[in-house]
């Protein structure tokens, strides 16, 4: 429900202002109407209770991939039993609980019900709905297979899921090491070390050199804290706004293949993506070039995005998607296999779905041996902070006490 201004005439044509709450305009004119009033203009406010979550929205209640899994489940499940499909948003509306899906759905539904199309509706909610969702709901209307479209939409979404959930729980301990290294860093140079640094000046004697370097880091980074902090927002907002220039983003979709360990990763899960996109949309009846097209609109990578693209403009001028994809140099062997062995035996979207599951695969033992690979080398990288801040703090203490108790002559 929301909350909407009204200017309206009475039976003696005088002019009525104030405000009621509905779910549309449409519903606030039919409430007026009802009164005896004749609505001249409805206009929605934002509340401040609905400014207020804001915030809560863009960071707390961002949709998340589970929540578009249950919403493509669903749908499947409507548009097979063909439910009629404002009857079937209305009753999603009631079971979706991310606040914010469940406020885009209601607008949708409401939209839908006036008569138009739901891909056109949910286009004006691109923040939540994903493009590649939206362009395959537009191929299912078009085509009347809106339920198939939902099934491999679902499959999609699982798969991508599957993936996720994967990296996070190999990436978990490791974050938490280095968040928990930097955070020590921290305590100890601004705390810790100049506390014993006055304790060290009091003796007037020379320090190890390592004590040395330890003191003279806990100086510098006292000294220059402020200038650090800013220093780094500048380079992570710098760095932000050029990653979203084309140029930036092209460049950092190269770079980011090319990364030690994290570099054919990277690969293999766009290998996957474009195999199983792909192999969805023709499933979906999607003719070639459009599903390279939509391929390309979905990516994340820019760099694979603009060979997608060329591709499809090879594909336009009726060359075959295998001459297409071996003039971008860009796909592995086993996918160039797939793609060859799929046009000759007319089964594309079969072989695309084999690459995709060997990716899968293959980015799930990759991601699980990188976790075994970066724990030790944390583990090391830990140890030597605690031996060296241990040398640099005990040591000249022992030099201390060893004079303290040296007999006098």
């Amino acid at each position: 429900m929301a909350n909407f201004s009204y200017v309206a005439r009475d039976a003696n044509r005088n002019a009525v202002t104030g405000e009621l709450e509905g779910r549309g305009s449409g519903e606030v004119a039919d409430i007026l109407n009802e009164r005896g009033l004749t609505p001249i203009r409805i206009v929605a406010r934002r509340s401040r209770a609905r400014a207020a979550t804001g915030w809560q929205d863009r960071f707390l209640n961002r949709p998340q991939l589970v929540d578009h899994v249950f919403f493509c489940r669903q749908m499947y499940s409507i548009t097979k039993a063909g439910i009629p499909l404002h009857r079937g948003l209305r009753t999603l509306v009631e079971s979706m609980k991310n606040p914010v899906l469940k406020r885009a759905l209601d607008e949708v539904r409401r939209k839908v019900e006036e008569g138009r199309t739901l891909s056109e509706t949910m286009a004006t909610h691109r923040n939540v709905y994903p493009p590649l969702m939206i362009n395959m709901i537009r191929v299912g209307e078009q085509t009347g297979r809106l339920d198939t479209v939902f099934h491999e939409l679902q499959r999609n979404l699982e798969m991508e899921q599957v993936t996720e959930r994967q990296v996070k729980t190999a990436l978990r301990y490791p974050s938490f090491v280095i968040a928990a290294i930097a955070i020590a860093l921290v305590i100890v140079n601004l705390f810790v070390i100049p506390s014993f640094a006055r304790v060290f000046a009091s003796f007037n004697a020379e320090l190890p050199l390592i004590t040395r370097g330890l003191i003279a880091m806990s100086g510098w980074m006292q000294a220059w804290w402020p200038h650090l902090l800013v220093a780094i927002a500048a380079v992570v907002f710098g760095v932000r706004a050029w990653l979203a220039t084309p140029r930036g983003a092209e460049l950092w979709g190269r770079w980011s293949l090319r990364i030690p360990l994290f570099g054919p990763i990277i690969l293999k899960a766009t290998m996957s993506r474009f195999s199983r996109t792909l192999a969805m949309c023709l499933r979906a009846g999607v003719a070639l070039d459009q599903a390279l097209g939509t391929v390309a609109g979905v990516s994340a990578n820019r760099y694979f995005a603009r060979q997608v693209a060329s591709m499809r403009e090879r594909i336009a001028q009726g060359k075959s998607l295998t001459f297409a994809a071996r003039g971008t140099d860009f796909f592995p062997p086993l996918v160039m296999q797939m793609i060859t062995t799929g046009e000759e035996t007319g089964r594309l979207d079969e072989m695309l779905d084999e690459a995709a599951d060997f990716y899968e695969r293959e980015v799930a033992y990759d991601v699980k041996t990188l976790g075994d690979f970066i724990e030790p080398v944390l583990l090391v990288v830990v140890s030597g902070m605690v031996l060296t801040l241990a040398l640099g703090i005990f040591l000249p203490m022992w030099d201390m006490a060893r004079v303290a108790l040296r007999p006098v002559t």
